[in-house]
């Protein structure tokens, strides 16, 4: 990420950054909801946050996301109670 991004848009630059994204937001997101379509082969696909699909297909719902404190944050994220996330700032206790 680049000094200059603070407070504008984030965009993953690959899978891998998409992926650490939804497992870090999305998994313990209300709003990520079951989401069951069919791709172009015919195949049906199951995701769960209509930011992810829209930006997933290059649509500008992603304007949710966007850069704090030199991370990616998701401004729609509204925590799951059942589903907690760990604070990102705290590392993991070791046993």
């Amino acid at each position: 990420m680049g000094a200059g991004q603070e407070g504008g848009l984030w965009r993953p630059a690959n899978g891998t950054e998409g992926a650490d994204f939804e497992r870090n937001w999305c998994a313990h997101c209300v709003n990520a909801k079951p989401n069951v379509w069919e791709d172009e082969f015919g195949n049906e696909v199951v995701s769960g946050c209509d930011i992810v699909d829209a930006a997933f297909w290059g649509h500008v719902l992603a304007l949710e996301w966007v850069v704090r404190d030199g991370m990616p944050w998701c401004k729609a994220f509204e925590q799951d109670q059942a589903r907690p996330a760990r604070c990102l700032f705290t590392a993991e206790m070791e046993l």
